[in-house]
């Protein structure tokens, strides 16, 4: 029994699916009976190249194509045609017949005139795989072609292609086929089939496939076996569901290392594909790209960027990682730990200014010694002034609770959102540790409500704004204590540093 992507395959330009324009274009021409010596089909794989190849074939060889372009079907041409039993037309494989001999060998054999139909047709897929030889060997065909005989190439690597080929071809572009249009088809396809299959899983398979009808099919006939569901889907492919992206990126936005990279350790062990759940990932984080780009909230701009970038270079790595999970964690863990990723341009940072910082003690201040004076001899020198205490080195930074607890009221005020001002307000300043504070939250709600990222960044901004510095915030949810006064309520002692 023929896999349903042979079994399935357009037997008329009708029936040729999401391709409308070049359906159309070829339609026309071939109406007019302005029919082009070379065709070359370009575009993804499983997008129709080959099935309109052969499709253009039929009707440039059919004994009574219709007025509308179409092949009839039913002379003797088609139906030979239609049993691969035409010998005119012939389908060559350059993965497989790549060399100089087997296109030399085509070209002695397109001088003979055709054996049953008024037309010889060559069908060249994955064009792009002949060596510089035979390009050059089938440009010699291309340039003077007899007149009984037309080629069509076919070439998922248009990049590939040498220009003098380019020059000489019809080039038309297939693009993906539509989420929609793969649905339909396989909606169709079940109904001809007697199968079940909820339409949610149809789109999630399409979604799978990305644009390719043949792996479309595919997937599905593999699947087809039993009612398919999301469930089914998401089981048999390895697929993480929508909620585990969101997770994950809950995980980022309140930089909570943990939870991210145990969810990765979850997913790897229930033996979801992890490159396939990173290019759902990779798919959420665009889709908040362009929320934040329509909204213009540029604040949240450069985290998206800088998370895109490092679960990007993630898939890359995922391909020949020695440990499976190992390039995710890596993302996650500079994700929430600030660590610039590979890809992102470094960033210079200025040393932290406190605005209104603690003043020093006034009993401890700089010596001055007494003006020098002259005498008769040797000049007395004045002694150099004697700092209070040792500078601290360069780029070192640190924070005081006092002072942060001081700038709060402002960075309050300098939060735009007032349900995000709001929430943040009932948190309780934990701990002060170089750049970075942790708070504390007795409401999850308000918890959650700071979580979210474009808040948290808000947030960060606003303490940038008036702190002067960058700083990473921590939250979490407050914990009860044996001690009935709670441990919030003990004021951590100032630091005299």
């Amino acid at each position: 029994m023929a896999a349903f992507y042979r079994k399935y395959r357009p037997q008329n330009f009708e029936e040729l699916v999401g391709q409308t324009p070049i359906r159309v274009t070829l339609l026309e021409a071939l109406k007019q009976d302005r029919i082009s010596h070379a065709y070359l089909f370009s575009g993804p794989r499983g997008t129709g190249k080959t099935s309109t190849a052969r499709l253009v074939a039929k009707a440039i060889q059919c004994e009574a194509r219709l007025p509308s372009g179409e092949p009839c079907g039913t002379c003797e041409i088609c139906l030979l045609n239609a049993s691969n039993e035409l010998v005119d037309l012939v389908e060559v494989d350059a993965a497989s017949n790549r060399g100089i001999d087997e296109i030399r060998d085509l070209r002695e054999k397109i001088r003979f005139a055709p054996t049953r139909a008024k037309s010889k047709v060559y069908i060249i897929d994955e064009v792009h795989m002949l060596t510089k030889e035979a390009f050059n060997a089938l440009l010699k065909s291309l340039e003077e072609p007899p007149a009984h005989v037309f080629f069509i190439l076919a070439t998922t690597e248009i990049h590939k292609i040498p220009e003098t080929i380019l020059s000489r071809c019809q080039r038309y572009d297939f693009k993906r086929i539509s989420d929609r249009d793969i649905v339909a088809h396989l909606e169709a396809v079940a109904s001809k089939e007697g199968r079940s299959a909820d339409r949610a899983a149809l789109e999630l398979i399409a979604k799978t496939a990305d644009g390719g009808m043949r792996d479309a099919l595919s997937i599905f006939e593999q699947l087809s076996n039993e009612p398919v569901t999301v469930d089914l889907v998401h089981e048999r492919l390895g697929l993480a569901s929508s909620q585990h992206c969101d997770d994950l990126y809950g995980a980022l936005g309140s930089c909570d290392t943990q939870k991210g990279l145990l969810l990765i350790e979850r997913l790897h062990k229930e033996g979801a594909d992890l490159q396939q759940f990173t290019v759902a990932f990779l798919g959420l984080l665009r889709q908040k790209l362009h929320e934040a780009v329509e909204q213009k909230k540029v604040q949240v701009l450069p985290k998206l960027l800088d998370w895109t970038n490092l679960f990007d270079d993630a898939w890359i790595k995922l391909k020949r990682a020695s440990i499976a999970t190992l390039p995710l964690e890596i993302a996650i863990i500079r994700a929430t730990n600030t660590i610039p990723s590979e890809t992102a341009p470094a960033v210079n940072k200025a040393p932290l200014k406190l605005v209104d910082p603690p003043p020093a003690p006034s009993s401890v201040g700089p010596v001055h010694a007494p003006s020098p004076r002259m005498v008769i001899g040797t000049p007395e020198v004045a002694p150099r002034e004697v700092p209070t205490a040792i500078p601290e080195p360069a780029g070192l930074v640190v924070m005081h609770r006092e002072a942060i607890l001081q700038q709060l009221p402002k960075v309050y005020a300098a939060l735009s959102n007032p349900a995000v001002r709001v929430s943040f307000q009932t948190g309780h300043l934990k701990s002060v540790e170089d750049k970075k504070l942790t708070f504390c939250f007795s409401s999850e709600f308000h918890l959650n409500k700071t979580r979210d990222p474009e808040a948290l960044v808000s947030i960060e901004n606003a303490f940038k704004k008036v702190l002067a510095e960058d700083v990473k915030l921590f939250l979490e949810l407050e914990k009860i204590a044996d001690d009935p006064l709670g441990w919030e309520t003990v004021e951590e002692p100032l630091s005299n540093s």
